[in-house]
């Protein structure tokens, strides 16, 4: 209004160095043109509240700028208006543990929704957000993607029973939030949801505990996840969620089952042994140092074939043959190798070798049928562990990867622990 009055001359300016005139009208050329030429900037507010409007004025007012979900709430378009209505999903109301301050819940479901209208590797900067929402502008609640993405936080909902210590990040509860989408769109995810809240529930554990180590980290992949939520680039949502399918495979190998045999390659498996096989090859070198410092001797011998065998396990394992030569080096590097040096102390993986080499070597139906059964159950539960089926020689070629990855994932665990 300021704006217009000194345009229609009813108001002055004070005189300065070039502005000697008072109105509008007495202004020279030059300045009444570079005042005609100025471009005012403004953000256009709608469908707020009388609150959530005093809260702008008031924050204008002390020179804060509107935050990049306040500017997305004004674009005109269907898929925002979508976006309201989930961020007033029961589950931002109960279970998630920060405010929506600032359109915060707003924010979380904008990227929900983008991922999964764009794909996992989409950006998520205002700009690709606001680019979406401007093609979207005709979505429908009622198409395909807008029936998932409520049955994704339904299922969001029913698993968190209460307010969630994890749900605290926006960017975490996003990347939970696109992990339980994978799990909605298998069509298989009813009864699911507490093998899922327990699988967040120890992910955010590990998290906590390998940012807080620092440089003494011992898992690469949580590092990672971390850094992703700390820098907002572009491939950052698609790092989360691969390092969550493939530790969610890892926690509880039965989704495998739930999601198919495509959550295999997703969730980088391959790449994944290489980098444990590789790490596990160094530890073997720390724990022999270790070792020899207070027994005089090594517990692993560094011969040619130990060499040979421990690089061999990056060596992707696809069938039931690869498996065989999988577990036969891991025996003759941690079962043989170690001979009886370990003195009781055998780590777990170890003996989980051990079983799963006898089953691969020995008549299992030899004996009474009291240790066979006995024999058959412990073989049978221990290739369960890693992998979703029960015995190798039935098993599925995606559950070998899996299982590659999750027992090279607990040798690593168990150096570690030799060597502290």
């Amino acid at each position: 209004m300021t704006i217009f009055e000194f345009f229609d001359n009813k108001l002055t300016v004070s005189s300065g160095r070039d502005a000697k005139a008072l109105t509008y009208r007495e202004l020279p050329s030059h300045l009444s043109d570079a005042f005609d030429d100025f471009e005012i900037e403004y953000d256009e507010i709608s469908d707020a509240s009388d609150t959530e409007l005093k809260q702008y004025f008031q924050r204008l007012q002390n020179g804060l700028p509107l935050s990049s979900s306040e500017k997305l709430n004004s674009v005109h378009s269907s898929l925002r208006n979508f976006c309201r209505e989930l961020a007033k999903h029961e589950f931002f109301v109960s279970k998630v543990n920060f405010s929506n301050k600032r359109y915060a819940h707003f924010d979380v479901a904008s990227k929900v929704v983008t991922i999964e209208v764009e794909g996992i590797e989409t950006g998520l900067r205002f700009d690709d957000i606001k680019e979406v929402f401007e093609n979207q502008t005709t979505f429908s609640a009622q198409s395909a993607v807008g029936k998932r993405l409520r049955q994704t936080f339904v299922y969001l909902d029913r698993s968190f029973s209460t307010k969630g210590l994890e749900l605290r990040n926006r960017t975490f509860v996003q990347s939970i939030a696109s992990l339980a989408s994978v799990i909605v769109r298998s069509g298989n995810f009813v009864g699911t949801e507490q093998k899922f809240r327990n699988f967040i529930a120890a992910f955010a554990k590990e998290l906590s505990r390998q940012v807080e180590m620092g440089l003494d980290a011992t898992d690469g992949d949580y590092i990672q996840f971390q850094r992703s939520v700390n820098a907002n680039v572009k491939g950052a949502a698609k790092t989360r969620q691969t390092i969550l399918l493939r530790k969610m495979l890892q926690f509880d190998p039965s989704f495998l089952d739930i999601l198919g045999p495509s959550v295999v390659a997703a969730s980088g498996l391959t790449q994944e042994a290489k980098r444990l096989a590789e790490m596990i090859g160094s530890l073997v070198e720390s724990l022999n140092e270790h070792f020899s410092a207070s027994a005089g001797t090594d517990l692993i011998k560094p011969t040619n074939k130990t060499m040979g065998a421990l690089r061999s396990l990056a060596k992707p394992v696809k069938n039931y043959s690869d498996y065989k030569e999988f577990i036969s080096n891991l025996y003759f590097v941690f079962w043989e190798g170690t001979g009886n040096r370990l003195k009781g102390k055998i780590p777990t993986s170890f003996n989980d070798i051990n079983t799963l080499r006898t089953d691969l070597q020995h008549d299992l139906d030899h004996g009474k049928q009291k240790k066979v059964a006995a024999k058959r159950k412990r073989s049978s539960t221990t290739f369960k562990k890693y992998a979703s089926s029960s015995t190798p020689r039935t098993a599925a070629p995606e559950n070998f990867p899996m299982l590659q990855v999750g027992i090279l994932n607990q040798i690593e665990k168990d150096l570690h622990s030799l060597i502290s």
